[in-house]
């Protein structure tokens, strides 16, 4: 024979400091696992976007796969767009990481690109929403550079200046690139970015192609040209190194969700046992009218569920209204937060993980109760 659903509901509330406290400590586990889960999946599906498998970066072989070190040929682009068929558009770009000093004074580290207009035939995920493509004197704002200043969204409408390297430019248009590293970037024309810092080299080319068979061809380029010491990375390749790159720091983050797993795993426990012990008495009399250990302890793991997935609920609610939008920055760059099905499932199950490993000390002790002894306890 079992206990009815509504007792487990009624204990609930027969401590109601213990049980808030109990709910509000798995909400704040629950949003941890939230973020945790977006925090990895933002970095991995920014970095898996950016891949292309169409796509190839010409480098400098001295750089290291490093593109704000890499220099290369002004002309590199048109030696690859004629030397080797299959090349549907090559982008001849700069990197540069520097201080960008807004019109209100505000300054913060950000990363430019100068290109030419073949870049937008390269990097196609990219979609202007506000304003046009930039001119000389102008720059293209990605939608997560102000999250990466730390600055409002408004500082960097259409229309408003920047400073860069100790000039003034005005933000032309702002773009949209789902799924890419481009969103937290600074694009403005190559050839006045180039005067600008003084350089006579482009830092990388990128190249695209009409199918990726063609990418040997380009690589067979760079080894024949020893004249321009190059070195050619497939862009899944690029990507996936620098993701393999960021592996530490999402181990450091599920390092920090374990921990905190653990610690509201032992304070759901304590606060189960705690509650077994208060009732032992209770408990003993069910028993003895007939409800056997099993259904007892099904009682209690039922309340500790209960518990723990209305604090699943409330930390989904949290983690919604904190993280909704949010952006990390990571050195000159920054990735959306990426509250998806999977998130919400690591939080609210974690959640209900937590209240049935909880509710198992406490459902032991039950199993073991003696009747006799229990019921002379005061």
């Amino acid at each position: 024979m079992g206990l009815p659903f509504d007792y487990a509901a009624r204990n609930l509330a027969r401590r109601r400091l213990r049980t808030v406290l109990t709910g509000a400590s798995t909400a704040l586990v629950a949003a941890l696992f939230v973020a945790v889960a977006a925090f990895v999946r933002g970095l991995e599906a920014t970095f898996s976007g950016a891949a292309r498998e169409d796509t190839a970066l010409l480098l400098s072989s001295a750089a290291e796969r490093d593109v704000v070190r890499s220099t290369v040929d002004p002309g590199l682009a048109q030696f690859v767009t004629a030397d080797v068929p299959g090349v549907l558009a090559a982008s001849s770009e700069i990197h540069m990481g520097t201080t960008v000093r807004l019109a209100d004074g505000q300054e913060g580290p950000g990363f430019v690109r100068g290109v030419t207009t073949d870049a937008y035939a390269v990097h196609d995920a990219l979609t202007v929403t506000e304003g046009r493509l930039p001119g000389v004197g102008e720059v293209l704002v990605g939608r997560l550079v102000a999250r990466q200043l730390g600055v409002d969204e408004a500082a960097l409408a259409v229309g408003s200046t920047v400073h860069i390297e100790g000039a003034t430019f005005t933000v032309a248009g702002r773009f949209v690139a789902p799924g890419t590293t481009l969103e937290a970037e600074i694009w403005t024309p190559l050839e006045p970015l180039r005067g600008l810092t003084q350089r006579d080299d482009s830092s990388v080319v990128f190249v695209r192609v009409e199918d990726p068979r063609v990418l040997p061809r380009l690589e067979l380029f760079t080894k024949r040209r020893l004249d321009l010491e190059l070195a050619m990375i497939p862009s899944a390749e690029y990507y996936r190194e620098l993701a393999d790159y960021f592996r530490p720091i999402q181990g450091l983050a599920l390092g920090l969700a374990v921990l905190v797993g653990l610690a509201g795993l032992f304070g759901g426990a304590n606060t189960m046992a705690a509650t077994v012990a208060d009732r032992v008495r209770e408990l003993a009399a069910l028993r003895a009218v007939g409800f056997t250990a099993g259904a007892l302890s099904w009682s209690i793991a039922l309340e500790s569920l209960l518990l723990c997935a209305g604090g699943g609920v409330l930390g989904l609610a949290v983690a919604r209204l904190a993280l909704a939008g949010g952006a990390v920055r990571l050195a000159m760059s920054a990735f959306e937060l990426r509250i998806d099905a999977f998130a919400v499932l690591v939080g609210f199950g974690g959640a209900l993980a937590l209240g049935v490993a909880g509710a198992l000390p406490a459902a032991w002790r039950v199993l073991r109760l003696p009747i006799a002894a229990a019921l002379k306890e005061d």
